[in-house]
């Protein structure tokens, strides 16, 4: 069923921004990596394969939608940015690395 909860606009499109778009994202980002089923997938890689399966289900035009329609979405975007700078930027550091040297392997 349904459970109606009674919330104001902006919590509205927080939440939203913070449960649908950015599953919807990651959904979309890993379906780009092209991901695929192995003999040894964890519990865990399934469920990220389910995740790609569902998100991409859905129409471009829903994604679309939830990104356009929500002003905190580009705030979703940027946040995801920066986590994934500065969980590669841990790795690096503990390698004696720069992030930069992504930089350079990206040109």
């Amino acid at each position: 069923g349904c459970n109606m909860i009674s919330m104001s606009c902006k919590e509205h499109d927080e939440f939203t921004a913070n449960s649908q778009f950015i599953t919807h994202l990651m959904g979309r980002i890993l379906g780009a990596q092209g991901l695929k089923a192995t003999p040894i997938d964890t519990k865990g890689f399934q469920s990220v394969l389910k995740l790609v399966q569902t998100t991409n289900a859905d129409s471009f035009d829903l994604f679309y939608g939830l990104y356009k329609f929500n002003r905190n979405s580009m705030e979703i975007i940027k946040n995801l940015k920066k986590a994934m700078d500065d969980v590669v930027g841990k790795l690096l550091e503990k390698e004696g690395k720069n992030i930069s040297i992504l930089e350079e392997s990206c040109s």
